[in-house]
């Protein structure tokens, strides 16, 4: 893949690397343009790292981009995120209806415009809501419903129950573990726990429309993270008011070589290892 195609043309790249991230769009209408001027400027300003030194590994996750253009080099960190994001985008979409599909268009945005880390909580909700879909138990009503009626305050996926027709709120935290490998239990207690304040009180007023409840994304870099909060979550899970048990993802490599992917709750995702 040439620089310049890098530069001009991300719908292409896309069409191409990541079919399912456009359908989801939905044929809705985005400003490839303005993605186009903000992708050449990022990678001009990290040409050097991303381009010329294909052993790149600290940015790797910078943007959305890097993955495909580390993928295509054939950095194999890149090769197992890559797979997994191609993976998620094309379950969601399968999963949704064509009303459904009319929402996703704005996750498929905040993936696409920011160019920084912070695409990867957007990552988190897609997968999140491709959670809750994943057993055909839920309709997808909105994205980034209102919760008030008179504040200005929203909750990123709003959904019903088919059995019994509930409409309920779920606000999506993403929470990243991936530089506090060495912190003790108490330390990352006290995190996730502050995190879980900080939203708590960012969303939580009187009198919602619809239930509402926060679930928590966490990003980790080790086994030893995902049963520390497996542990932690068995044990306090009827105790934190609003909060679901959290979600994390993880890639295991079978026996013949294929990769399977898991984004879901850390007290059931080592289940069977």
């Amino acid at each position: 893949m040439s620089n310049s195609e890098l530069k001009y043309d991300v719908k292409l790249i896309l069409e191409k690397e990541m079919p399912y991230l456009i359908k989801l769009l939905n044929n809705k209408p985005i400003g490839w343009t303005a993605i186009n001027r903000k992708l050449k400027n990022k990678v001009e300003s990290l040409r050097e790292e991303l381009i010329e030194n294909r052993q790149a590994t600290k940015i790797i996750d910078a943007t959305i981009f890097s993955i495909i253009i580390q993928y295509l080099n054939k950095n194999e960190k890149a090769y197992v995120m890559f797979d997994f994001y191609n993976q998620t985008f094309e379950q969601l979409y399968n999963r949704l209806t064509n009303s459904e599909l009319n929402h996703t268009h704005k996750m498929v945005k905040y993936v696409l415009t920011n160019l920084d880390y912070n695409y990867l909580n957007f990552i988190g909700e897609i997968a999140t809501l491709n959670a809750f879909m994943s057993k055909g138990e839920f309709e997808l009503l909105n994205i980034e419903e209102k919760i008030y009626k008179e504040k200005k305050v929203s909750a990123d996926l709003f959904l019903r129950r088919k059995v019994d027709g509930l409409k309920f709120l779920v606000e999506i935290v993403n929470i990243h573990l991936e530089n506090k490998e060495n912190a003790s239990v108490a330390e990352i207690e006290y995190f996730l726990s502050s995190k879980f304040r900080e939203k708590i009180k960012e969303k939580f007023f009187n009198y919602s429309s619809y239930n509402l409840s926060i679930q928590p994304v966490i990003w980790i870099n080790s086994l030893a993270q995902i049963k520390l909060l497996e542990n932690m979550f068995s044990i306090y899970e009827e105790r934190i008011e609003h909060i679901r048990i959290p979600m994390c993802y993880l890639t295991f490599e079978n026996i013949d070589g294929t990769l399977e992917h898991r984004f879901e709750y850390v007290t059931t995702i080592l289940k069977e290892f």
